[in-house]
């Protein structure tokens, strides 16, 4: 699958999970994307960095603070797994729940 259809699979999960469109003129939807990019070419290459490098308990603090963001992420979890057999560390669950909760909170005019 090619990572443009990933990631048109993931903006859907996104839209779908907030009952909104995002605004794909943004600097968060940009910066999202780029993440979106960034963590799929590391993966397709298998330069994928197995060690966790942030604390375990940031993640459970990112998830408390913004449940729907780590609800989402997980939901997008799941479409990598089917998808592509991928599964998202600890360290990739606290970005995506960044930029999720970013790119879906702050919005631009």
């Amino acid at each position: 699958m090619k990572i443009t259809k990933l990631i048109a699979g993931i903006v859907d999960i996104v839209q779908y999970q907030y009952g909104l469109t995002l605004d794909v003129e943004s600097f968060n939807y940009t910066r999202f994307i780029g993440h979106l990019r960034a963590f799929m070419v590391q993966r397709l290459s298998n330069a994928h960095p197995y060690g966790a490098e942030l604390d375990g308990e940031l993640l459970a603090l990112m998830e408390q603070k913004y449940p729907q963001a780590a609800v989402t992420v997980t939901r997008i979890d799941n479409f990598l797994q089917t998808k592509m057999g991928w599964t998202l560390n600890p360290d990739d669950r606290v970005y995506l729940i960044l930029h999720v909760w970013r790119v879906t909170h702050r919005q631009e005019q």
